[in-house]
This record gives structure tokens, C-alpha cells and sequence, in this order.
């Protein structure tokens, strides 16, 4: 084999450009490993979708369902005394907490598009849980006699069938608004593609030869000489292990190394550019999963809040609407009772934005000192609950300074008297 020109031996058996060329026009790199469909296990393979969806679920997971109790005057307040609170608060299941059972809910969700959880009642029909499956182990079809929904629940060997009444089943964006439609499918191009990248920079390392270059020959190189260099460089030098071994080179040989940057055959770009395209999907902020390459520390707390506001106001809406729907009775509703995510802490921000906040409440006569400490999960105070008013707040037209001003000295001695 003549080595007139120049020959790279970058991978042990075939050269940088052809292994680029055979990526680029869609060749399998490492077969058997992208021929398969991309269902949600496979997804999750792929770090942006394994990172959006711990997010999502780990975020909703956090927040605590509320149960109030609205009065015929339009003021609630907070009740433990129905069922669902124990369930969402303390015991699911037998065999999950609440933080584990509200993740697998919105991991089935993310991943399969629909929520589908047993209703766990006693003796008397009463509801006392709830248990998930997960989304691969239901099938959502409607009886062609009744018309009505039905959830066959194939879990190992056993097979069972659960009427509409018998599940709770929240769906995920949905184009008949009852079954929800899964992001895998939708997005099983774009998640291919991000693996595939993986894929390829997996075998970029794999199979690089370091050193690697270009060696340059005079004359001609015999097929046996050609076959033992190619042996030796790929018993002796192949591998990052044996990075930086040095090489013996024989015949007038002589070698040139070279360095293949996988930044200037837009790897990273393209690797990065994917991972933004399942952020898109979900709707995640990117430096959320770590892609900080147009974050700062500005932009950083909008895009936090606009997460906040846009990706899990949504979500929890799309639950609470769904758990009042499904799982309180008419009657419950009737009386007043409903279920609320508690969002406060998502939109706490730091300790001075805070501060700030509560100090205008204050101020301004719309929190009193336990309401600040109510929010801040500390103890009432003894005459906490007083709102306090500027003297200059006053009706239009009307001198009310003096009094406004009396009723705070008045108070301030009750204050002092009560010590």
C-alpha cells in the first residue's frame, strides 16, 4: 500500500473524515443502539430529557396541597378534615411518601402524556388512597357499549380493567382534552437526534488514537508493514489510557500530530443546540439543567420567576382543577372545600427582596407582624394581628390625621401597658 500522501489514522480502522462522513449522512456508529423507537425509557438515556423531567417532577413534588374551606362570605381558610388532605399530605399508599407518589405522578405525565392513579376506597366506598402506575402499564380506550372510559392495567402477569369512576387520571396537553397526548412521541425526532450526538461523542473518545496525526512515509510501504503499524498503533497507543506514550517510528517515518477538536466539527454546538430543543419541549429554563451558556446572574432570577409563572402555574392549575373535579365529592364542593397548591415559597426570592416586601405590607396596613410571621413559619407574637395605617392615608377631603394618630397612640400604650 503506496503512502504517497498524507494518511491519518485518528480511530484505529478508519479515518476522522470518514467517520464524520458516515455520522453525517446517518450511518449507525454503534449499531443496534438507535435503530430501536425512542419510547420514555430510552428518553430518559438522553441527559436533557432525564434533567427536565427531574425538575418538573421534583419541583411539583416540593409544593404542599392545601385543603380550604370557603365561607358563604367569600373568606377560607385552611382545613384538615376531609380525607384528600391526609392523602396528599401524609399517606398516599402503603408504599410511597407523598414526595414520592406527587414524582412518579408528574414523571408519568412528562414521559406518557396521561396520569392514571387507582382509587383506594374502604368498606364503605369512602376514597383512603391512591396508587399510581405507571404510564407503559396503562392502555385508555372507551367501551364501545357504554361510550365511557375504560383503564386496562397491565402489571406483569396480571391484567385488570378499571372503570372511569375508579381512577384518578389527570392528562397532559390533549387534542380531545381527555387523553393527553405524550411529548416522547411528538418529540421522538428531536430526542433521537440529541442521542445520536451523544452517541457520537461516546465513540469520538472511544475510539480515538492518541497520540494521533498525520504520519508521513518515504516511498512505499508494503502491505504487511501497513498492517503491523496499524497493529502496533492500536496495541500500543489506542485509547485515552495510553495518552502520551511515546511513539517509535522505524524507516524514515515521520509523525505529525494534530489535534481533532470535536468544537470544530460543531459537536459541542450541535449537542448544545439539541439540548435547548427538549428545554423548548418542556419548557424549562436551560440553566435549570445546567446550560449556562446565555445565563447570567441578571437573567437568572427573571428566567426563574418566568418559570414560576409560565411552565408551573400551569401544571399546578391543570392538578388542582383535576383533584377538585375528580376526587372531591358534589357535596364537598357545595360546602366550599377545595384544593390549592402552595406557591409561596417558589416566590419567596432572598432574604432582602423579602424583607423589603414585608416592610411595604407593613407600612401600607396589609400585613400585621404574625402575618409576616406566619409567612416566615415562625410563632405569633401577643397583639400581632394589629394593622397599622400612615397618618397621611386618609378619605379625600376629610381631616382624619388627628384621629389616625390617636388611635396609634392608643395602641401603642395598650401595647406597652399589656408588657
Amino acid at each position: 500500500m503506496k503512502f504517497t500522501d498524507r494518511v491519518r489514522l485518528a480511530f484505529s480502522d478508519q479515518s476522522m473524515n470518514e467517520y464524520i462522513r458516515d455520522f453525517m449522512n446517518g450511518a449507525d456508529l454503534d449499531e443496534g443502539s438507535l435503530n430501536t423507537e425512542v419510547d420514555a425509557a430510552t428518553a430518559m438515556k438522553y441527559t436533557a430529557v432525564f434533567a427536565c423531567n427531574k425538575v418538573l417532577a421534583e419541583t411539583f413534588a416540593c409544593m404542599p396541597a392545601v385543603l380550604y374551606r370557603k365561607d358563604k362570605d367569600g373568606e377560607r381558610e385552611a382545613v384538615k378534615d376531609l380525607a384528600i388532605y391526609d392523602i396528599l399530605h401524609n399517606k398516599p399508599n402503603e408504599e410511597m411518601s407523598p414526595f414520592n407518589f406527587k414524582e412518579a405522578c408528574m414523571s408519568s405525565l412528562n414521559l406518557g402524556g396521561n396520569t392514571v392513579c387507582e382509587r383506594l376506597v374502604n368498606g364503605r366506598g369512602k376514597l383512603v388512597g391512591l396508587y399510581p402506575y405507571e404510564h407503559t402499564k396503562v392502555e385508555i380506550a372507551r367501551d364501545r357499549d357504554t361510550k365511557k372510559l375504560v383503564y386496562t392495567i397491565r402489571d406483569g402477569l396480571s391484567t385488570k380493567t378499571l372503570t372511569r369512576d375508579q381512577v384518578f387520571h389527570v392528562p397532559n396537553l390533549s387534542l380531545d382534552g381527555i387523553v393527553g397526548l405524550s411529548p416522547i412521541s411528538y418529540a421522538a425526532s428531536a430526542i433521537k437526534l440529541g442521542m445520536s450526538y451523544e452517541q457520537f461523542g461516546v465513540n469520538f473518545y472511544k475510539n480515538g488514537a492518541n497520540p494521533s496525526g498525520t504520519f508521513d512515509v518515504p516511498g512505499e510501504l508494503g502491505e504487511e508493514s501497513f498492517n503491523r503499524l496499524k497493529k502496533e498503533l492500536k496495541h500500543n497507543y489506542a485509547g485515552l489510557k495510553r495518552s502520551g506514550t511515546p511513539m517509535l517510528l522505524e524507516g524514515g517515518m515521520k509523525f505529525t500530530p494534530h489535534t481533532v477538536n470535536p468544537v470544530d466539527a460543531q459537536l459541542l454546538e450541535s449537542k448544545s443546540f439539541q439540548a435547548e430543543d427538549i428545554c423548548r419541549i418542556y419548557r424549562v429554563p436551560q440553566h435549570l439543567i445546567q446550560l449556562l451558556g446565555h445565563s447570567t446572574n441578571n437573567n437568572i432570577e427573571q428566567q426563574s420567576l418566568e418559570f414560576v409563572m409560565y411552565t408551573m402555574l400551569p401544571i399546578f392549575k391543570r392538578w388542582e382543577e383535576n383533584i377538585n373535579m375528580q376526587l372531591l365529592t358534589d357535596k364537598e364542593r357545595m360546602a366550599g372545600y377545595y384544593i390549592e397548591f402552595k406557591m409561596d415559597s417558589l416566590l419567596r426570592g432572598d432574604a432582602v427582596s423579602r424583607a423589603t416586601a414585608y416592610a411595604q405590607g407593613r407600612q401600607w396596613g396589609w400585613l400585621s407582624v404574625n402575618d409576616i410571621h406566619k409567612l416566615e413559619n415562625m410563632p405569633p407574637i401577643p397583639n400581632g394581628d394589629i394593622y397599622m395605617q400612615p397618618l397621611n392615608m386618609g378619605e379625600a377631603g376629610k381631616i382624619q390625621q388627628a384621629d389616625q394618630a390617636k388611635a396609634m397612640v392608643d395602641a401603642i400604650h395598650k401595647i406597652i401597658t399589656d408588657k
